[in-house]
């Protein structure tokens, strides 16, 4: 029976969720005390807002009523949406923003809320790794991978090491592009603000210093990668996997989408050539 009434609350909460129509978002880092402050509203009804509140989280009590608003009508996805201005209120402390019964996230307002700001993307990167994940503390894709659509015809159905480097998302897809680009990001950052990155993880990703910064243990991981992506002068790959990973949401160590070398094996490795690489209809655009 506990059972049965636990599938019901979970329909009714599913139900209840896909029925909310308005969301307000705000910066979830959060606000420095003398800087502009905005929030943003948007519903999928026609209507305009005219006045917000800012609730302090703690008491539950209104801090501030708020007026300075621009409709700013029809958007993508969204019939209605407006800026919400709260520049002037400046007391630090965890508020949330509410219209109506529509609330938003709680975020913080003060002058400390970029203190350890530098460990949130690096904590997103270590989760996505490929191959070792830290966070998952187990080990994905390491079949990768086999060679697909040689331009030289030369290489087709070879096995090379490329395992390592980051998911793109929940896909599980790796492009050496985007995975250049962070790095460019990551090492750019640290090159501007080199005091401000911590060393509390490992080169593998778990906890425990090293004597690196983590901002440049996440750097090596994806330039390692890039460096299996070349692995010789004749030999450039551009992508690991294609849209058949789409198979549904599942952890990476439990994916099992079977390429054709078996589930959980193998995924395709294509190359950089002056025609779109993939097989069938899982075709890229890349045009080398």
């Amino acid at each position: 029976m506990r059972k049965i009434l636990s599938i019901f609350s979970l329909i009714f909460l599913f139900r209840v969720s896909h029925a909310q129509t308005t969301w307000i978002r705000v910066n979830q880092v959060g606000y420095l005390q003398n800087d502009s402050k905005v929030a943003v509203w948007v519903s999928k009804e026609k209507k305009n807002v005219s006045r917000f509140e800012v609730i302090d989280v703690q008491s539950g009590k209104v801090v501030y009523s708020g007026n300075k608003i621009r409709n700013m009508g029809k958007q993508p996805a969204f019939e209605s949406s407006a800026r919400l201005d709260f520049s002037d209120f400046s007391a630090p402390g965890t508020y949330l923003i509410k219209i109506g019964e529509t609330k938003s996230v709680p975020f913080k307002i003060g002058n400390d809320i970029y203190a350890g700001a530098s460990e949130i993307p690096l904590k997103y990167m270590r989760r996505q790794r490929c191959g070792y994940n830290p966070f998952l503390r187990d080990s994905c894709h390491v079949y990768d991978g086999i060679t697909i659509g040689d331009p030289d015809g030369k290489r087709d159905g070879r096995y090379y090491d490329v395992v390592g480097g980051w998911h793109d998302a929940s896909d599980y897809l790796q492009y050496v592009t985007t995975s250049a680009n962070a790095v460019y990001q990551l090492l750019f950052a640290y090159g501007q603000y080199p005091d401000v990155f911590a060393d509390h993880y490992q080169a593998n990703g778990d906890e425990g210093a090293n004597g690196i910064p983590d901002i440049l243990d996440e750097a090596k991981w994806g330039l390692d990668w890039l460096v299996k992506m070349n692995p010789d002068k004749d030999t450039y790959f551009n992508q690991v996997a294609d849209d058949r990973d789409h198979a549904g949401m599942v952890l990476p160590t439990r994916q099992k989408v079977d390429y054709g070398w078996g589930a959980g094996k193998e995924r395709p490795v294509y190359f950089c050539s002056p025609k779109p690489q993939g097989l069938f209809n899982y075709k890229n655009r890349s045009t080398g």
